[in-house]
């Protein structure tokens, strides 16, 4: 096993004191305590780092789907149901507490 190595950090007393009686309540030591931390933070930053990507591909996936229906809309026999289409969302999103934007599919 390999030597762990020491990393130093500066806290307020008010912020030790908080750190020991954590620890102590977990009965472990405040080393234990914040190693716990150092590496669940360390790992959520990963899933951040990857919910980010996967919101930004439903948003590109979205911005597809809401181009490919409106060209369909525009190029349908009814030449008035694209407007429907448009009245139809921005009232739901009203119903739902939504703003219905412009760049959304909404009323331009």
């Amino acid at each position: 096993m390999s030597r762990p190595i020491s990393l130093q950090v500066h806290v307020s007393n008010d912020l030790a004191v908080r750190v020991r009686a954590a620890a102590r309540r977990r009965e472990i030591s405040v080393s234990e305590w914040i190693r716990s931390l150092l590496a669940q933070a360390c790992d959520d930053d990963d899933y951040v780092s990857r919910l980010e990507h996967s919101v930004e591909r439903i948003a590109r996936h979205s911005v597809f789907m809401m181009v490919g229906v409106d060209a369909l809309l525009a190029g349908h026999p009814d030449h008035a149901l694209r407007e429907r289409a448009h009245q139809a969302y921005a009232r739901k999103c009203r119903e739902l507490g939504l703003v219905a934007g412009t760049d959304e599919g909404g009323e331009a």
